[in-house]
Order: structure tokens, then sequence, then C-alpha cells
């Protein structure tokens, strides 16, 4: 007889076209809930060992590859993508009915509602995007600020959260101003004090990552928020890696705005995203791509735009895309499922244990210079290394040829070789990191 918690053979870590339709089942009709994805999870190994077997087969990806490059985008759970399928393949089923709306109003705000409970807001705060890079845009060209405004952020942000402000100081006048965080940092209030060094009369907005795509570092957003609440200072915080990797609420951490993307650390869905707008704020940020907002009399319009009406207040204001992205959206909620079911705090805590396991092993090889902080709270999946006699492209490159374990190489700046940077999330194991290991130390000079 067949043990239900051993884990599928590794060829099983493909996904027919077969396994799409039957193993989104429960969604029957249009419009099932979340509820309908969860019952179709099912019972969980009772070990810590068969549970991350188990774990290890959830995502859509090549067997036999390392795959710890998660903060450059995630592998999706079969789940979530065999959801997005039967979505997809409703939603052109029904296109007859779905054209009138009234569907895509109810969907709306059950998906707004669902997403805002897993991420500690609430509804009427939940803008959706295709990702975290137009996320930030829409704060950025959305906010009213003036020639001679100050934005401070910092040297390490990933391009896309600090482009819409570059291009916007050659639009407006913006006054772009970047702190160097050192790596790796030391404590809190070392980030604290740099930002509170920074901030001027003329200063309006902060912006920063919750975990910094480059060296790992878990900044102190709550803190942060406080400090700028206090000053009547705006925060846009970059959540790309942040969801699925930390256990989330956004009301707890205080911040203004908060992008994020559901392709990476959760596992959802690719092309969807995330914009919390703290509701005091929505009144203060403009829509960039209205859609059918203030349409009315004396100006004349042919239709009205679908599902803008009677949803919640942010989509209705910035912009409803529930209607074009509803099966990414039904993949990312799955995703969501999915967390719940394994417990997110104990996610949490298996990235964390793989990410200490990967110190351990890479800081006993030759020449390395770990850039991730090691004080307790400002790490948890990313863990970035220089190396001293190598350079990072040469580095991934090999491993890639030779033990087909995949990284991501840096630029880093004042360093010619670059930054090497891992991500470990609970889908990886500890086999993988001795792979990544033995890799390295193939290419590395012995010590004496």
């Amino acid at each position: 007889m067949t043990d239900p918690n051993r884990p599928p053979r590794s060829h099983s870590l493909t996904l027919s076209r077969r396994e799409l339709v039957t193993g989104a089942a429960a969604l029957t009709a249009f419009g099932a809930g979340a509820g309908a994805a969860a019952q179709s999870l099912p019972e969980l190994p009772s070990s810590s060992r068969e549970l991350w077997q188990w774990v290890r087969t959830q995502p859509v990806i090549e067997p036999q590859i390392a795959f710890l490059d998660t903060a450059v985008g995630g592998p999706t759970w079969r789940l979530s993508m065999a959801n997005e399928y039967r979505a997809r393949d409703l939603q052109s089923m029904q296109i007859a009915s779905l054209s009138r709306g009234e569907r895509w109003v109810q969907e709306s705000n059950r998906i707004a509602a669902r997403v805002a409970s897993f991420c500690g807001c609430d509804a009427n705060e939940v803008l959706f995007t295709h990702g975290a890079g137009e996320a930030l845009g829409l704060v950025a060209n959305g906010l009213d600020l003036a020639d001679g405004d100050e934005i401070v952020t910092t040297s390490l942000e990933h391009p896309a959260a600090l482009s819409p402000w570059l291009v916007l100081a050659r639009r407006r006048g913006l006054v772009v101003k970047q702190i160097e965080l050192p790596s790796p940092l030391t404590g809190p209030e070392e980030v604290l004090g740099l930002f509170a060094g920074a901030v001027t009369e003329r200063t309006k907005v902060l912006v920063f990552s919750h975990v910094n795509h480059a060296d790992g570092a878990v900044l102190p957003v709550k803190e942060l928020c406080q400090f700028a609440r206090q000053r009547n200072l705006m925060t846009v915080v970059d959540g790309a890696q942040a969801l699925g990797m930390l256990e989330l609420n956004l009301h707890d951490l205080g911040c203004d705005f908060y992008a994020t993307s559901f392709h990476k650390w959760l596992g959802g869905s690719h092309g969807a995203g995330l914009l919390y707008v703290r509701r005091e704020m929505l009144d203060r940020l403009w829509p960039v791509t209205p859609r059918g907002l203030d349409a009315s009399p004396p100006i004349s319009f042919p239709s009205q735009s679908i599902a803008n009406d009677g949803v919640p207040a942010a989509l209705h204001k910035l912009g409803n895309v529930v209607p074009t992205l509803w099966p990414a959206l039904r993949g990312a909620e799955t995703a969501m499922d999915f967390h719940q079911h394994v417990n997110r705090g104990r996610i949490e805590a298996r990235i964390r244990e793989l990410a200490i396991y990967a110190r351990l092993r890479l800081q006993q090889l030759a020449g390395i210079e770990l850039l991730t902080p090691a004080r307790p709270g400002l790490w948890a999946g990313l863990l970035t290394a220089r190396f001293e006699h190598r350079s990072a492209q040469a580095l991934a490159n090999a491993l890639q040829r030779n033990q087909r374990v995949f990284v991501s190489q840096l630029a880093w700046p004042g360093s010619q070789n670059g930054a090497l940077r891992v991500s470990q999330h609970a889908f990886n194991t500890h086999e993988e990191i001795e792979r990544l290991a033995e890799g390295l130390r193939q290419q590395l000079p012995r010590t004496s």
C-alpha cells in the first residue's frame, strides 16, 4: 500500500495538463472562494522531516537543479498553477456572462478581503498590480510633490524602487538623497541614525526595503515608520522580498505604502502583486491609470469601466485590474492558502534554519566576506557574500555548469568581483546547500 505521506518521486515535480485540470477540481464554479482551494490541500505529514520532504515536491520546477535564487523569482506551487489554469479556463468559458461585470465586483470584494486578511490590513487598502515594481511606480507618480522636495532612500535599493524617483527628479526637480547603508549592518539603531541624519525640512518621503534584495538585511520597518510619522513624513516600503518569507502584518508595521509581489517567496502566479495604501493616505495618492473614476457628465463616455463601482476604496480610486488579473490572483490566493496550511511561522523558521546552515558552511571558505548581518532580527532567507580571489559571475557560472546550483551574482559598490547572493526557501534542502558549498570550495583557493 502506498504511504500517503511519502513524497512523490522526483519525476512528479513536473505538472501535466491532466494534473492542471484535476488538481483544481475544487474550483468548480466561477467565484469559488478561497476555502474551496484550501479543501484541495492534502493532510500534512506528521513529522518535520517528512513535512519538508513533501514541501520539496510542491513547487513546479526542474527536480535535478538546486534553485537557490528565489529572490529573483520563485517557482509556483503546484496547486496555485492548477487553480490559475482552471480560472483561465472558466474565464474564457463564461466570457459572455462576464461582460456585465457584476460577478467581477463580487470577486474583487472577495479577493481583496482574502488578501487583506493574509497581509494584516483592510480590504479598502488593497490595490492589485502586476508586481512590486509597478506598485512602487504608482506611488512615486501619484503623490503631489514639488520642485526641491526631498526623497530619502538608501544606496542598496532595487532599481525598480529607485528608478521612478530618479525620473521624477529630472521631470519635476525632486531631490533624491541616498544614504550609504553599510554591509553588514550592526544593528537597527545604525539604520535609524543614518535616516535621522539625512532628513531635513525639505524631506517628504522615506523609501526603503523591508528585506534588502542586495545583502538580505531585514530593516527595522516599524521603527522607521514611527520615526517618519513623528515628523510628518510619508513612508514607501519595498516588500518584494518579504511576503512569503516573513510573517507580515501591515497595520503593525505602520507604513503608508507597501509594495510586494506574489511570484517570489509566496510562490503564487507570476505577473501579479500588491500595493497597500494606508486608508488615511488614499486621498493623497492620485490615480496613475484611472479606470472610470469621475467619468461622469459633463464628460461624455460610451460605457462604464467594468468592476470599478461597488468595490473596495483603493480599487475604486486607483483602478481595478481584477477582471484581467483574475487567474493570476486565484493562483496567489491559493499560495496564501498553502502558506497557512503549512503554517506561516513554521515556513519562516525553516527558511531561517537553512540560512543559518548556509552561513555556517560558507564562512569556512577561503577569502570570503559575508555581507549579510549576523545579528538576530537583521537577517532571514538571503545570504550575500563576496570573494577576494574570484568574481561572483565566474562562481555563479561554475556552480550552474558543474553542480546545477542556481544563485545570483550582483554588482557591488567598490568591488570588481561583485557579490554572490543565495536564497533559501522552505522547499530547499540541506543537501542543496552542501552542493553549493562544495561547488564553491572547488573554485576557491585551498586554506593552508
